[in-house]
């Protein structure tokens, strides 16, 4: 018997890393460190998930006297509420056939949205080597439309804000990354550069990495 115990024991690694990994977006939100989401309790978490599952209104108070509400749940996508400013998403990504990744996006409205990435094991171990684009204002101009209209010196001379709001998708591996310059450009400015800002850009995730999805 002692020389089946070392097979015994992989198998049986192996089969609770597969059980991990086969869980739900709402088993990792319930699963969450407390400081991680300090205001919404563990309890409080199970309940929303209930209530949603259940087609009940999935509010619940947070326990500094505000309001939490469940607003999308699928298999691998969440998104909740957790103030009148500020939202949580959770995604579970595939990394390569048999591991899969955690994203949490935090999104803070002050007030124009800029939401922060973070990227997660499915033990809620924080993976530093997995990393987000990091995109500038100019990422969200069509130079090419820009030259046609005699634009390219206003690219130049012009520096703007960005605030960037990531939404992720349900059900497939793809986030909507949209900016704040439209809101944020200065008024004498915004007509010239109105019909070369891109209302959004698209990334599709594939083992690891994000690729921009052309339109």
């Amino acid at each position: 018997m002692k020389k089946h115990t070392p097979l015994l024991m992989i198998c049986l690694i192996l089969t609770s890393v597969s059980y991990i990994n086969a869980q739900s977006i709402a088993h990792y939100f319930v699963q969450m460190p407390a400081n991680m989401i300090p205001t919404i309790k563990t309890e409080t978490r199970k309940d929303l998930v209930d209530f949603y599952q259940n087609g009940k209104s999935a509010v619940m108070p947070t326990s500094f006297g505000g309001e939490v509400i469940l607003k999308e749940l699928s298999e691998d996508y969440l998104f909740i509420q957790i103030s009148e400013n500020a939202d949580i998403q959770l995604k579970i990504l595939p990394l390569n056939d048999s591991t899969r990744v955690l994203v949490m996006v935090q999104t803070a409205s002050a007030p124009l949205k800029h939401s922060t990435i973070r990227f997660y094991s499915t033990l809620w171990e924080p993976l530093s080597q997995i990393a987000f684009p990091s995109l500038t204002y100019r990422d969200f101009l069509d130079m090419e439309k820009g030259k046609v209209l005699g634009l390219s010196d206003h690219f130049n001379d012009v520096s703007l804000r960005n605030f960037i709001y990531c939404k992720f998708r349900s059900e497939v591996p793809q986030v909507v990354v949209y900016s704040s310059i439209k809101e944020d450009i200065r008024p004498e400015i915004k007509k010239d550069f109105e019909p070369v800002i891109k209302d959004s850009l698209i990334y599709d995730w594939n083992k690891g990495l994000f690729s921009i999805i052309k339109p």
